[in-house]
């Protein structure tokens, strides 16, 4: 569900070019790509001083700390000495390590356990973190739903520790350190002068400022079934965007598709939901909520973004294209293009 390398997030197409360029005077479009959190990861700036380029190198630099300090894939992660000491001792972590776990706990919260990082267990048993996937049986989805208690995450702040109170359990904050990585990008970026650049953590991207003659960044999003058409477009200045799908990391038996996204109370992929769009402040929110909208469908889904502040999405219902849908938040109204004309607003 939440792994680095299984996560789905769209792969948003970008709807220009972007490249090394000169845009006026000294001033110039540079984009660079690095290999993070078993993604591409790009950042594109305008910059003017070579100060400014090299914030570049510095926000990738943040972004790799936080990948080597919460991968699960990692076997010298904080992240995998927590689950490697579960229910035997607390882990002295990173701040950033600190921050990450906070908010999934707060996501937990409100979503009543919908989103919980403790799920692991499940990944492990349906295959998608060893990449050998299968159906479990009921015992062994018992088994591992019995390890799954956010509640059980216990975070001492004074001592910088985090502790999972339970052997067997495993945490995995996947469906957000990814956006909370590209935030600390971001705000490196700013502090050395940076205004106006793009930074995409595999899908999951901040819109800072806009680009040379653009009110906005323009944004494609990619159809759920289609993976070279869009399904509409976005413009965003200083938000995030991120969305979870069904498609980037499934498999299937007798023609039925088994997702990635776990439901936590069942123990069992997400069925019925193709994708999830989630516009916000901060990626590390956009980052979480699609995931946390993705497993509590379209009406809980649709009423928690409602709920909150600045916080809009495109929900995509169905599991093929003949029956598919798309809703749309109230506050996307004026804001996205979509392109097929099974939309509800």
């Amino acid at each position: 569900m939440y792994s680095f390398r299984t996560k789905s997030t769209i792969n948003i197409l970008l709807l220009f070019a972007i490249f090394t360029i000169l845009i006026s005077g000294c001033e110039k479009r540079v984009k660079k790509s690095q290999f993070h959190f078993g993604t591409i990861t790009d950042i594109t700036a305008i910059v003017k001083t070579s100060a400014e380029q090299k914030a570049i190198d510095r926000a990738f630099d943040t972004i790799k700390d936080i990948d080597d300090r919460m991968s699960v894939y990692n076997n010298n992660s904080e992240v995998s000495q927590i689950n490697r000491l579960a229910g035997r001792s607390s882990v002295k972590v990173s701040n950033n390590t600190l921050n990450v776990t906070e908010k999934a706990l707060y996501y937990s919260k409100i979503s009543d356990g919908m989103f919980d990082i403790t799920v692991g267990p499940l990944m492990d048993i349906w295959g998608f973190r060893s990449g050998k996937n299968r159906i479990p049986s009921d015992v062994e989805i018992s088994k591992a739903l019995s390890f799954i208690d956010y509640k059980k995450v216990k975070i001492d702040r004074s001592g910088s520790t985090i502790e999972l109170t339970s052997t067997g359990m495993k945490m995995d904050v996947g469906a957000i350190a990814v956006g909370y990585a590209v935030d600390k990008a971001v705000n490196v970026l700013k502090d050395n002068g940076v205004k106006n650049a793009l930074v995409n953590g595999g899908g999951e991207i901040y819109a800072l400022g806009s680009p040379p003659g653009k009110d906005a960044w323009r944004i494609g999003i990619q159809h759920p079934r289609h993976s070279n058409t869009l399904l509409g477009t976005i413009e965003l200045k200083d938000m995030a965007v991120s969305t979870s799908g069904d498609y980037e990391n499934y498999f299937e038996v007798n023609g039925k598709r088994y997702c990635h996204i776990m439901n936590p109370k069942t123990g069992k992929p997400v069925e019925g939901i193709m994708s999830v769009t989630v516009v916000a402040d901060t990626t590390t929110e956009a980052d979480a909520l699609s995931t946390v909208l993705f497993i509590m469908g379209v009406k809980d889904g649709m009423k928690l973004a409602e709920k909150l502040d600045n916080v809009e999405c495109i929900i995509v219902t169905g599991s093929n294209e003949k029956n598919m849908k798309v809703l749309v938040s109230s506050g996307l109204k004026d804001k996205v293009k979509l392109k097929i004309e099974s939309v509800i607003f």
